[in-house]
């Protein structure tokens, strides 16, 4: 269901360190600067990954397209724990922050969440939920609040409503910045990334990386005979195998 440690942290020291490299993220300041500091903090054989990008991106309302730009402040977070098994992960975590304006420390957060993974040997057993789930919204973390965040800013998404925890895929820092870039080809910066081939050599990297594991499971779930009859929400994605 998921990569090995070893893979993913690989993965995502090189995605730091070619949006440092790529020209054509040579006009997302910010963003720029913070993987550069991030790859140069990151070990890719050993430790944890703790990364936070923030940038400004141009963000329109579907109804305001043709007006002038809007540029807001988006962060992506990425924490991946090492588990207490050779190669394994006791707990990713990749969030996604967006400002209604663009300076983060006095804007109201207009869109907050996070992607999780949590193996059920680490979890607690008394408290179902998808290996791998997003939570809309959540609280802030205590690096957040550190840096500035403001709990109240969160209060109008009701930040404590912690469930329904929804089933999704697995995801990664390219996975993440290409997805934002996608959604807001608006920003002027966002189709030469997604043109360049180094970037698109490596989301395809990063797709085999995250997601090759995920759906070779859920395939290998469906194949099993021993599996017919069997729920493969409850059984494959909460690991609930008491079924």
């Amino acid at each position: 269901m998921y990569p090995k440690l070893s893979d993913l942290r690989a993965l995502e020291v090189r995605t730091l360190k070619q949006i440092g490299l790529i020209p054509e993220f040579g006009k997302f300041v910010d963003l720029r600067a913070a993987a550069k500091d991030a790859a140069n903090r990151a070990n890719e054989f050993s430790g944890a990954i703790n990364v936070r990008l923030g940038f400004k991106l141009d963000i329109r309302l579907r109804m305001r397209q043709k007006r002038a730009e809007q540029r807001r402040w988006v962060e992506i977070g990425a924490s991946v724990v090492p588990g207490a098994a050779k190669d394994s992960i006791e707990q990713t975590s990749y969030s996604l922050i967006i400002c209604k304006k663009n300076a983060p420390m006095d804007s109201p957060i207009v869109r907050k969440f996070h992607i999780d993974y949590e193996p059920i040997a680490s979890r607690n057993h008394n408290e179902p939920k998808p290996s791998v789930h997003m939570q809309l919204c959540g609280t802030l973390s205590a690096q957040q609040i550190g840096d500035g965040y403001d709990e109240r800013r969160l209060e109008a998404l009701y930040p404590s409503f912690e469930k329904p925890r929804i089933p999704t895929a697995p995801t990664s820092i390219a996975l993440m910045l290409n997805w934002l870039l996608l959604e807001f080809q608006d920003d002027p910066g966002a189709q030469p990334v997604l043109k360049n081939s180094t970037w698109r050599k490596l989301v395809s990297e990063a797709e085999r990386v995250v997601l090759v594991p995920y759906y070779k499971g859920a395939a290998g779930f469906f194949e099993k005979t021993a599996n017919q009859g069997r729920r493969f929400l409850q059984c494959h994605q909460y690991e609930m195998m008491a079924d």
